[in-house]
């Protein structure tokens, strides 16, 4: 796409299809929607093609995203979701290939992420561009300056990032992407979303509890190995997953001192995935008063709790201990009633074992 003065209504579309306060748009360059679809986390055997007229609401109980083809790339839309936005998206579906995500929600959290052959170049928030992160975080700083994006200065500016943020997206992938195409034909499918990395930092609750988070990073690796797998499978046999054939087998593993990362279409992988569409479809039911009706307490409470022990063994399971213990261990900081605190008593004394 050459120079040019942007144009006003250029995104109309995004408040004609009530898009524009959340939303997220993934370019990717490859010739097949099918394949960057099941990339990006869509269920194969959900993939149907539709016109633009077919389009009816989803349920709020199902997370869709809608591709179509583009002069050499593929865009997916999601409304209302996040998942372009994810680092392990990005890395899947770069692979071999080069993506570009924008994003926005509700709350005003923007991102703008630019990766080439699975590694993210380029990240920023849209409505301050001056912080940036990735392989190459100046590589667009020329483009970024003819949309209007500034590269230095204020970190503070929140100015009209997010259509900058869109204008940006043209320049990089040469398309852009208006309501005319999305009358069709597309491809639509059902998200069952991708694994999500052991957090590479502690988190916020973690990090305020620095005598756990020390224990963690003082413990010798192969204690810090044994109390990690220890409580992993006291979560998988609390929530009642740890029989379940893969399950099992993946706590042997750890019992074997065995480590690895889970790819996402793996026996245990398709599992925890599942496992997180469970406790998703909780949250939404919990959050909607419409939907309340679908699922009991108990029923939300057990789809929580078996996705979060799913993801304690898989974090476990993880070559880096320490970045597996913030997942399994960092649960338990602060502390906030006194089971939690007896918890949290017994892993420091473990830890300091």
């Amino acid at each position: 796409m050459g120079d040019h003065d942007w144009l006003d209504d250029e995104y109309d579309w995004l408040d004609d299809t009530n898009l524009r306060e959340a939303f997220c748009l993934t370019f990717v360059r490859n010739p097949d929607e099918s394949a960057v679809l099941r990339r990006f986390g869509a269920d194969p055997a959900s993939l149907r093609s539709l016109a633009g007229a077919d389009q009816a609401t989803p349920s709020p109980l199902t997370p869709l995203v809608l591709a179509g083809r583009l002069d050499g790339w593929v865009f997916v839309l999601e409304e209302n979701g996040y998942e372009g936005s994810r680092n392990e998206v990005l890395r899947a579906v770069s692979g071999g290939a080069e993506a570009l995500s924008v994003y926005t929600n509700v709350n005003g959290n923007q991102r703008f992420a630019h990766a080439v052959d699975g590694v993210l170049r380029t990240g920023f928030d849209p409505s301050s561009p001056v912080r940036r992160w990735g392989e190459a975080p100046d590589a667009l700083v020329p483009l970024m300056r003819r949309v209007g994006l500034p590269d230095q200065g204020d970190p503070g500016w929140s100015g009209a990032g997010l259509e900058a943020a869109l204008r940006l997206a043209d320049l990089v992938t040469g398309v852009h992407l208006d309501a005319d195409r999305l009358a069709g034909p597309l491809t639509t499918g059902q998200l069952v979303p991708l694994l999500s990395d052991p957090p590479e930092l502690p988190t916020w609750m973690l990090r305020d509890d620095e005598e756990l988070l020390t224990a963690i990073t003082a413990a010798p690796p192969d204690l810090l190995r044994r109390v990690v797998a220890a409580e992993a499978r006291r979560r998988a046999v609390e929530a009642g997953i740890a029989a379940e054939p893969v399950l099992a087998d993946a706590l042997a593993e750890l019992d074997r001192a065995e480590r690895r990362t889970v790819p996402d279409d793996s026996a245990l992988g398709l599992l925890l995935r599942e496992l997180a569409c469970q406790a998703d479809l909780a949250g939404t039911s919990l959050a909607l008063p419409t939907q309340r009706g679908r699922m009991t307490d108990a029923e939300r409470q057990r789809a929580f709790q078996r996705h979060s022990a799913g993801l304690a063994v898989q974090a476990a399971l993880f070559p880096d201990q320490v970045r597996a213990a913030y997942q399994v261990l960092g649960w338990v900081a602060p502390p906030r009633d006194p089971a939690r605190v007896a918890h949290r008593a017994r892993l420091l004394a473990e830890l300091r074992a």
